[in-house]
């Protein structure tokens, strides 16, 4: 296994042009900070550590005051064998490098196995591409480097199964969208159905199901309460919808209907809650 070679702070200093970033990006203080961890891990865990590469905003130089500093950390999940223990282990350790340099609340950390890493870069994933071109690595036993410089030659380009795969993504999201609206049109029926079976309750009336809801409302409320025809027809377009989704006859939503429903069941519950009261 490859020892990492550690340089000393003013060769990192000097190979990341530390003297030329802006005011208030990553100053002196944060840079010794970002060293001392990485020296530290380098230390405790050794040739598991294959990479310390600061990127994000800081590496950027972009970033505001008071910003995380966002460190990748690439270990070896190739030549060792990641078991729970050692996982484990290595969460115990980084806690306790952080809690040392009070830097739990500074420093954010993502651990990638260089192994997943080798395939994003090879697949040239957008988030991987981003961290080579903009990424300073601290620590590199020839993970990050080299792969930068391939990156910078146009070596390094999406494959037709990477960007299928994006596409295929994104059409799942936007699917996904169908889905949580039709779930909110869900939450608003249950949200009507327990406020009714409430004011049911309330007035010592038999809840029926769901089904026979508006039936009661129409036909045996209205002896022990005055009811709005308003309230009633609400409670039976949300038992409609319901049955419409039920039946895959609707299978989509707009935020437009969410809104509208949304603004007709809070006006039910009111009604609800002001007819308990009273």
């Amino acid at each position: 296994m490859m020892e990492p070679k550690f340089d000393a702070l003013s060769d990192i200093q000097h190979k990341l042009r530390l003297k030329s970033l802006k005011p208030g990006v990553l100053n002196e203080k944060d840079f010794e900070l970002i060293y001392k961890f990485a020296k530290e891990l380098t230390q405790k865990f050794g040739g598991f550590i294959h990479g310390v590469i600061l990127f994000g905003s800081r590496a950027r130089e972009k970033s505001e005051k008071g910003s995380d500093i966002d460190l990748l950390i690439l270990v070896d999940d190739v030549v060792t064998p990641v078991t729970n223990e050692i996982i484990s282990a290595y969460r115990l350790g980084v806690g306790e490098i952080l809690a040392k340099l009070n830097a739990t609340d500074k420093i954010h950390l993502t651990t990638l196995g260089i192994s997943d890493w080798f395939d994003a870069v090879r697949h040239a994933d957008p988030v991987a591409v981003n961290v080579l071109r903009d990424g300073k690595a601290i620590v590199d036993t020839g993970f990050f480097e080299p792969l930068k410089r391939l990156l910078m030659l146009g070596r390094i380009r999406p494959s037709k199964e990477a960007i299928d795969a994006h596409l295929n993504r994104a059409k799942a999201l936007l699917n996904a969208i169908n889905i949580h609206m039709l779930a909110a049109l869900d939450d608003l029926y249950w949200a009507c159905i327990d406020a009714a079976d409430a004011l049911l309750m309330h007035l010592d009336i038999p809840v029926p199901s769901p089904k026979d809801i508006v039936e009661v409302f129409r036909n045996e409320l209205p002896k022990k309460i005055e009811v709005k025809e308003e309230y009633i027809q609400t409670l039976d377009e949300m038992v409609k919808i319901m049955k419409s989704i039920a039946r895959r006859e609707k299978t989509t939503a707009t935020a437009q209907e969410l809104e509208k429903y949304k603004e007709k069941v809070r006006k039910f519950i009111e009604f609800v809650e002001n007819s308990m009261k009273s």
